[in-house]
């Protein structure tokens, strides 16, 4: 019995370890994580508000075990401590982040009023901006009335996209196109109402995410 608690305990503090490790990653292939703003640790997305409430709930969860030597509750305390660092991580990349950011638009500021140029900027964040901007003003045109589904906002942003990614000579388009079509599975499932737009907004961050593996995974291999 001793031994399979042992196990168990090994088990729950490698879980640990390992989403810690996966965050790390994860923030450094992904886009901004700003406050205020979603965030995604290895697929999963949410606002920190939404992180610290898992967080809360798997706690409360591990803390509803009575028998604390129990397998099962030594697994949940594991599960517990892994959500309060992935919680925790969340906020010191969204506080970082903005602090770059500030610097950033500190140093953009002294550039302009000096007269000096700006550094060149990577092709793959124009790449992202863009893509960003073309959904958020397809968004904008269905709120405003001028989409009437989210199907066509979605088909409205869709070739900015491919052409953002073009023109940064992007090795992976297949990629984008993946990413433009199962945009559109999502539009039509929210427009047949079998989806929430706020789910459809967390399977998007979910989606941007697995694309952001994939590219991760054959970079890996073609070193």
């Amino acid at each position: 019995m001793v031994a399979k608690l042992a196990r168990v305990a090994l088990r729950a503090a490698l879980l640990v370890v390992v989403l810690a490790a996966m965050s790390r990653v994860s923030f450094a292939q992904s886009p901004q994580c700003m406050p205020g703003g979603s965030c995604c640790i290895n697929g999963t997305c949410g606002t920190l508000e939404q992180f610290k409430r898992n967080a809360t709930i798997v706690c409360l969860q591990a803390d509803a075990i009575e028998n604390k030597s129990l397998p099962q509750s030594i697994e949940w305390a594991g599960r517990c401590t892994a959500a309060q660092m992935m919680a925790g991580r969340v906020e010191e990349t969204q506080l970082a982040n903005a602090k770059e950011h500030r610097q950033a638009l500190e140093a953009q500021r002294r550039l302009r009023e000096m007269g000096a140029p700006m550094p060149p900027e990577d092709p793959m964040v124009i790449a992202k901006d863009e893509m960003v901007a073309a959904i958020t003003e397809c968004r904008n045109k269905r709120i405003e009335g001028t989409l009437k589904t989210f199907v066509a906002s979605a088909e409205c942003a869709n070739p900015r996209i491919i052409e953002a990614f073009s023109k940064a000579k992007y090795r992976y388009m297949d990629l984008i196109a993946a990413f433009n079509a199962k945009r559109l599975q999502i539009s039509e499932r929210v427009d047949r109402e079998e989806l929430a737009e706020a789910d459809a907004q967390t399977e998007s961050q979910r989606l941007f995410a697995s694309i952001v593996e994939a590219e991760r995974q054959r970079d890996a291999m073609r070193k």
